[in-house]
């Protein structure tokens, strides 16, 4: 029985090649391997980690083999019903929004910010409360979803630049509102 490939086989090759036609695109960024995490899981009710994955497609320097169940895992995501199928709880999709609209979004202990979304999948800081974020901060990211991590590329501040960042971390965002509508 087979209990690992080379990351350079064809098997693994045409694995990933499924996974991306079902998600849309290539993997390629903290964000995009946080959000398919969270797709695979839904669809398999199995876990591959955003660092797996991320090492998996290169993005960090890792693995020369792939756990067999691994690829089991990504076949049957790749294998399932449509990715639209795939429901958060609560979750605001920014290819939903236009330009100048704006999200609340909470986490622990206290933490409030009001973000607007400025296009292409970009989003400002517009008001904030007892966060390291600051007005004027811009990032990257296609969801925001209650219950779940904020993984955000690109984000910048007045001082530094952060490839990736994640906004609640331990337990997820705790509020994610709306256009005035409150999801809790």
């Amino acid at each position: 029985m087979i209990t690992s490939f080379l990351s350079n086989s064809i098997e693994v090759q045409q694995t990933k090649r499924a996974v991306e036609a079902r998600y849309g695109s290539c993997p390629n960024s903290p964000a995009d391997f946080a959000e398919l995490s969270l797709y695979i899981k839904k669809a398999t009710g199995h876990d591959i980690s955003p660092d797996t994955l991320s090492r998996l497609w290169g993005y960090k320097k890792g693995y020369a083999t792939v756990r067999h169940s691994v690829i089991e895992i990504l076949s049957a995501y790749a294998r399932a019903a449509e990715e639209s199928d795939f429901v958060y709880q609560i979750a605001i999709k920014a290819e939903d929004l236009q330009s100048g609209e704006k999200v609340r979004i909470a986490w622990l202990p206290d933490r409030v910010c009001t973000l607007e979304y400025i296009g292409a999948y970009h989003w400002r800081v517009v008001e904030v409360t007892n966060s390291k974020l600051q007005v004027g901060d811009t990032f990257s990211c296609r969801v925001i979803a209650q219950g779940h991590p904020l993984v955000v590329d690109d984000l910048k501040t007045a001082n530094q630049h952060y490839e990736g960042y994640t906004i609640g971390g331990k337990n997820g965002l705790t509020l994610v509102e709306a256009e005035g509508i409150i999801h809790r």
